[in-house]
């Protein structure tokens, strides 16, 4: 995978990411408000408008299932 160069690059890939990781569980957007989150909210996450803390991300990684990697894109090495 292509590591982003910059912020603006990075939280553009961690939007994508949860939003394919999102449509791979079969959610929408509307879903992921009655799991928890404020649907406005989400809908800034998946956009790249609004920055997710580690707290949020890792919330949503337990809401779809996978690992909080998974949503950035970055693997331990």
């Amino acid at each position: 995978m292509k590591k982003p160069k910059n912020y603006d690059g990075l939280l553009a890939q961690i939007a994508n990411n949860i939003r394919l990781c999102r449509k791979r569980k079969g959610l929408t957007q509307e879903n992921m408000a009655d799991l928890g989150f404020n649907y406005r909210f989400y809908q800034k996450l998946e956009s790249g408008t609004y920055s997710p803390n580690l707290k949020t991300l890792f919330k949503i990684s337990q809401v779809l299932g996978v690992s909080v990697s998974d949503l950035t894109g970055y693997e331990n090495s």
